[in-house]
């Protein structure tokens, strides 16, 4: 399916009549989350980019930790990647989506994963921010098949 059609059918299922695509790059607002979309028409795939928001200067580190152990494995991030924007400091959630393997449902079901795992880890950066979160914070629980475990532990 072409990328304009499956961001339009996205855009009308939830709503968001004022999807303005510019040189195949969209940002939108969706439950209070900057999410951005960007075309990449070599792989013809879209790389999807949702903000989690920014640390307090004294948590930064522990989010940072809590980030990484994430990561491995996609153990913790459903097979995305937090990362923190070098332009605006922010962090994020971030993962790309080849459109020759979506339909407009199986698309839709793969954005709505990542933003709920997205907004997970605002709550793991709320928590972190306000000190309710100890060094050994890991982010929240896995939602897909990534493998975990101890097994590769190093």
């Amino acid at each position: 399916m072409e990328y304009n059609e499956l961001m339009q059918s996205f855009a009308a299922k939830y709503g968001l009549a004022d999807l303005n695509i510019d040189n195949g790059t969209a940002v939108l607002e969706i439950d209070g989350m900057t999410v951005g979309f960007i075309h990449d028409p070599v792989t013809d795939s879209v790389m999807v980019v949702a903000e989690i928001g920014y640390p307090e200067t004294d948590a930064s580190a522990n989010f940072a930790s809590a980030m990484l152990k994430a990561n491995y494995l996609f153990a913790g991030t459903a097979g995305a990647v937090l990362c923190q924007n070098p332009e605006t400091g922010a962090y994020a959630l971030m993962r790309e989506y080849r459109l020759v393997e979506h339909d407009a449902k199986t698309f839709e079901g793969a954005l709505e994963a990542l933003l709920n795992s997205a907004d997970q880890w605002k709550g793991v950066l709320g928590a972190i921010n306000e000190g309710d979160a100890g060094d050994d914070e890991a982010g929240p629980p896995a939602v897909d098949e990534s493998p975990t475990g101890d097994f590769l532990r190093v």
